[in-house]
């Protein structure tokens, strides 16, 4: 349906005649949903959309996550994405997965970028299918035992200041998890918001989670990166993918909008 090509083997695809997205029917949507469980990122360039298309594209992919403290041109849908020569740091900064934390979370995200600095501020993607895969066979049996507390200290309406985090729960996901569309089984803990495996004492989680960390963060095999120009959009799925965004651009702008669609309750089947 769609003409595209890979990033790296396994992990990210581009699509090569530009199709624009505010036009895409309810199959080729599910289409792009199909990719990106295949191929956890899907990168489109040079999209003609505004702020009010993007939302409503993102209704075209399930149910928004939202934020009350939009100013008024800004849709509740979107997050903004930005920084600029007075940031100290960035969204996104770390290996992390889009809001863990909920009871159920993100399945796809949607970065759409509209500033972009002339020379660094790329995304690196992670896959975790691979991670799990790149782990030793006992490991891996021994993960699917676990569970894991996500704490919201990674949330968007935290780190905003719309909620404390006293105001938003934690979550409990299965160590692996496996994707309802392709059936794959993946390594899911991240960084920015678990704070501890369930089944284990306080230093044995600490020793797993740096090591797993580590294993996902130093495994460049596993990894692809995708270079920001303007009207350029990215999707990602969390289920399968962790991301890092670069921040190695300052003082230059850097600007765009996030959809998160809400996934289901993660599992492993």
């Amino acid at each position: 349906m769609f003409n595209y090509e890979n990033i790296t083997p396994k992990l990210g695809i581009e699509f090569t005649d530009d199709p624009q997205l505010s036009k895409f029917t309810d199959s080729e949507v599910n289409h792009l949903n199909e990719l990106a469980a295949e191929f956890g990122v899907v990168v489109a360039r040079n999209q003609a959309m505004t702020m009010d298309q993007q939302a409503a594209f993102a209704h075209k992919l399930g149910t928004p996550l939202t934020t009350p403290i939009n100013k008024n041109d800004v849709p509740n849908e979107l997050i903004v994405i930005k920084a600029n020569e007075h940031s100290k740091r960035v969204a996104g900064e770390g290996w992390h997965s889009d809001v863990s934390s909920n009871a159920q979370p993100p399945g796809l995200s949607m970065l759409r970028m509209e500033i972009v600095p002339e020379s660094g501020g790329d995304t690196l993607f992670a896959n975790m299918v691979e991670a799990l895969a790149t782990l030793s066979p006992k490991m891996q049996i021994f993960l699917k035992e676990l569970t894991a507390r996500h704490d919201p200290r990674g949330h968007y309406l935290y780190l905003s200041g719309a909620k404390t985090l006293d105001e938003l729960p934690s979550a409990i996901h299965p160590v692996v998890r496996t994707h309802p569309i392709s059936g794959k089984e993946a390594l899911y803990v991240n960084d920015g918001f678990v704070g501890k495996i369930v089944e284990l004492s306080d230093s044995e989680s600490n020793a797993l989670l740096k090591m797993l960390y580590d294993h996902i963060a130093y495994s460049v095999n596993i990894q692809c990166r995708v270079h920001w120009e303007p009207d350029t959009v990215v999707f990602w799925d969390n289920r399968i993918v962790q991301h890092h965004a670069a921040f190695d651009y300052s003082p230059s702008v850097r600007k765009g909008y996030r959809a998160t669609i809400q996934g289901e309750v993660p599992t492993l089947l």
